[in-house]
């Protein structure tokens, strides 16, 4: 994989944003420990300056000359230095070759430039230095190199350096060790997607169980995936079966109408085989409005109208105008609604499935039979249902009559036209709701679970 490429990528982008902010906080906590090093260590030392010329100061007469001598000879390393000055400031003894220009003598702590002698020779450097005035009016000067803090600090900024530096390019090198494996992933993300943009529509987005943000990802596109696939191959056959189904009807019409034409001999048969075929054109209508209706369900228009829907209302609905028909047909038609089974969704058409439902189960169901519609609130949510007496749809068969056009066996006798149950499906799907089918014993009971189905 080029460099370049990893170099690219927004993970690479990150771990470089993140490395100069590292670097940044680094570099202040640094510049930080550098300023209170150096604080630290001048406090120290004025500290010990005044301690020691306070010492001094409580000196009497010559003895201040002999101490000066003596103190300080003592200091192997020269770190500390002290002279005695006349009130002129000319040098009396010490290792101090001039006075220090600007240094008031008023026991405060300065920074200076010292010039120290030495048997060797004279040096200057840079001190500390506190200056006294004696009761007998000489000058009393005691300092100390402020060498060492310049190499604590010069420490310190080294130490900075040889740290800081490789962190980063440490940084840099995870950065780009991640976004190359994420690059990796990404590839083999686009060589899956470009797998099904050439038709191959089973194919799935790889991911780990539980997983990283990419395997949540991942899954919710392999959902996404999964519904594709099935509306494709709900659509790759639905030219054929409105084909199919359309045809039928049509053809009886037409020749239906070109026999009336040939052969009717009074007002009255013409009048039948117009009425027969209008019948037969109606079929066609109701086809075909079904199948708009699904469309629309499916394309999810009707959501922004989702509100507070009783199940118990709408069964009852459901029950009070099927009744006369079961009436009718010699079927029992019983109702179950509990009052506080609320549902969000579209009442219109959650009426519509159970107006279905309980249209499929009235056809079904013999004479003598029953059927009966309720809505409970069950331990995981609210539910409807529909439960009949007849003959019941084989366990094989359940998910393929909610396929557009399929009709068992039983049922090819039973007027219809094989999209009742698909727009159930579409409304639950649009809903997020499922259905369940299982025996009754005798019978089918379907089963509306008005919660999202688990994934």
């Amino acid at each position: 994989m080029p460099l370049i490429e990893v170099l690219r990528t927004a993970t690479f982008r990150t771990a470089a944003l993140v490395a100069g902010a590292f670097g940044g906080a680094t570099l202040l906590l640094f510049l930080f420990v550098y300023w209170q090093t150096g604080l630290l260590e001048t406090v120290q030392i004025d500290r010990f300056l005044s301690h020691e010329s306070a010492a001094i100061l409580r000196l009497q007469g010559d003895q201040v000359r002999r101490d000066v001598d003596t103190r300080y000879a003592r200091d192997l390393h020269r770190h500390t230095f002290a002279a005695l000055f006349t009130p002129g400031r000319a040098r009396i003894t010490g290792d101090i070759a001039t006075y220090p220009n600007g240094l008031p003598a008023d026991g405060v702590p300065r920074a200076v430039v010292a010039t120290r002698v030495s048997a060797e020779a004279q040096t200057t450097d840079t001190a500390r230095a506190v200056a006294r005035i004696l009761p007998d009016g000489r000058v009393l000067l005691v300092g100390r190199s402020t060498e060492e803090v310049a190499s604590l600090r010069h420490l310190v900024l080294r130490a900075m350096a040889l740290g800081l530096f490789p962190a980063l390019c440490a940084a840099l090198a995870v950065g780009a060790l991640v976004s190359w494996r994420t690059l990796a992933r990404l590839r083999r993300v686009n060589d899956t997607i470009a797998r099904i943009m050439q038709g191959h529509l089973s194919e799935r987005l790889e991911h780990q169980p539980g997983g990283d943000a990419f395997d949540h990802l991942a899954r919710g596109v392999n959902r996404m995936l999964d519904e594709i696939e099935r509306l494709v191959a709900e659509m790759q056959g639905v030219g054929d079966d409105i084909a199919h189904e359309l045809r039928t009807p049509l053809t009886r019409v037409r020749a239906r109408l070109e026999g009336a034409r040939t052969r009717a001999v009074s007002a009255a048969e013409l009048h039948q085989a117009v009425d027969r075929s209008i019948d037969d054109l109606d079929h066609c209508f109701a086809t075909m409005t079904a199948l708009l209706r699904i469309g629309q369900i499916e394309n999810g228009a009707r959501q922004a109208g989702f509100a507070a829907v009783s199940l118990g209302a709408i069964a009852r609905e459901a029950f009070e105008l099927y009744q006369p028909v079961g009436e009718l047909r010699e079927i029992s038609l019983s109702l179950s609604a509990a009052p506080d089974v609320i549902v969000l969704g579209d009442r219109d058409l959650l009426f519509e499935v159970a107006a279905n439902l309980l249209d499929n189960a009235m056809k079904f169901t013999p004479a003598g039979g029953s059927v009966e519609i309720a809505a409970r609130l069950s331990a995981l949510g609210p539910m409807l249902s529909v439960s009949d007496t007849g003959p019941g749809i084989q366990a094989d068969q359940r998910a393929a009559v909610l396929q557009r056009f399929y009709r068992a066996d039983r049922s090819r006798s039973v007027p219809g036209h094989g999209l009742g149950l698909s727009l159930v499906a579409a409304i639950l799907r649009l809903h997020r709701f499922h259905l369940r089918m299982a025996d009754a014993a005798p019978g089918l009971m379907v089963e509306v679970r008005a919660w999202p189905e688990a994934e």
